[in-house]
């Protein structure tokens, strides 16, 4: 006989389309896609309610704002009683000890893990206790050491698994739609199209700074070569004045975010990611693998992790203007190079980054919290 679904409660709490967000969909819908019983507990008007919705799971709505977050403690604690939920799973830091708090009081036996998406240290009340009340999933290795020196407690409670895209979202070949997106910003049959795809908020955005100071050094040497951000934030009226600064006027464009990000990796031609700060990992390097597009990233935290330098794509030091430009200009001159680059990222992210991966290795650790026989200690 089959073992009974598992009953499982994803929780988000924000929910508006950023990674953390991305990865909660692609999660969810893996773990359905392999049968199990999901639930997605999301915050009621959020920008992507209406996705939950349509990825064929139960959905849950609870207040966005309530007092202590009272609101969305109750309306879990609802749903694990009357579910018997095996395991809740947070995904936002503010939804942790909301989610551990409401296993607590439901009192049913509940298992709670949470996932770090983030890079940055955990706050002290989490440094001392998170280890203990739940088990911790690190997006990436970089993420798992910053963990593994800040978490107080057992480390078998802290595991590593990889996030997931779904590559088949992801047309390797250009398509109709994506020369139509093409043609819509003025870039013909004939230009190679750099992009950077990510939010821009203040003080340095995901390094749109940087990009638009080597497209500068390229301008007068390849006049074919176009630029492109794609996103939205509080640095928009700064690129615009740096776009303008530089001479880029009519080569590089600001594109408003869009949530068809398939087309967008189809249009361009070698995706961009300059991160400054601190990456996790990198999602949007998969997207454009998955597209079969080459990529040049900052060698900066989890980054190097989603793809062999030199493989699958490029990598320069973050900040580092002149060598961002030696290498756009490396992919301008080769086309060999820009389609062998692709050809590879896309059959390295198949095996190794799609959600069906990262949700069969999400449910392994699920067995392996609940039991082998997959039930729930009734109160």
């Amino acid at each position: 006989m089959s073992a009974a679904p598992l009953r499982i409660l994803q929780v988000n709490s924000v929910f508006n389309g950023g990674g953390t967000d991305n990865q909660t969909v692609e999660l969810a819908a893996g773990l359905r896609d392999l049968g199990e019983s999901i639930t997605l507990a999301v915050a009621a008007g959020s920008r992507w309610e209406p996705l939950a919705h349509e990825l064929g799971v139960r959905v849950e709505t609870f207040a966005a704002k309530s007092r202590l977050r009272q609101a969305l403690i109750r309306r879990l604690v609802t749903i694990m009683r009357q579910d018997r939920t095996q395991i809740i799973h947070a995904h936002q830091g503010r939804d942790y000890w909301p989610c551990i708090l409401a296993a607590r009081i439901a009192g049913c036996g509940t298992r709670v893990v949470v996932t770090r998406h983030l890079m940055t240290r955990p706050g002290a009340f989490s440094r001392w206790f998170l280890l203990s009340m739940s088990d911790v999933i690190a997006v990436s290795h970089a993420v798992a050491e910053v963990l593994k020196c800040e978490l107080r407690g057992s480390r078998r409670k802290l595991h590593q698994i990889y996030g997931g895209i779904d590559p088949c979202a992801f047309d390797p070949e250009r398509t109709d739609r994506a020369v139509a997106w093409r043609r819509q910003h003025g870039w013909n049959d004939d230009a190679i199209v750099f992009g950077v795809v990510g939010g821009f908020n203040l003080p340095g955005g995901k390094g749109q700074l940087e990009f638009l100071a080597a497209a500068a050094r390229l301008r007068s040497e390849f006049p074919d070569a176009r630029f492109a951000i794609v996103g939205r934030g509080s640095m928009e009226t700064l690129l615009r004045e740096r776009i303008a600064d530089l001479g880029l006027a009519g080569i590089a464009v600001i594109v408003p975010f869009t949530d068809d990000i398939p087309t967008v990796m189809n249009a361009l031609d070698v995706l961009v990611h300059p991160a400054l700060g601190t990456e996790a990992l990198g999602l949007v390097l998969l997207e454009a693998m998955a597209a079969a597009k080459p990529v040049i990233a900052t060698r900066l935290d989890g980054i190097p992790e989603a793809m062999i330098e030199g493989e699958h794509g490029l990598l320069v030091p973050p900040g580092d203007v002149p060598a961002l430009a030696t290498v756009m200009k490396h992919l301008l001159v080769n086309r060999e190079l820009r389609s062998r680059l692709g050809i590879a990222g896309r059959a390295h992210v198949l095996p190794n980054f799609s959600r069906q991966h990262q949700a069969e290795r999400v449910r392994d650790l699920y067995v392996q919290l609940c039991g082998d026989a997959r039930n729930l200690c009734v109160s």
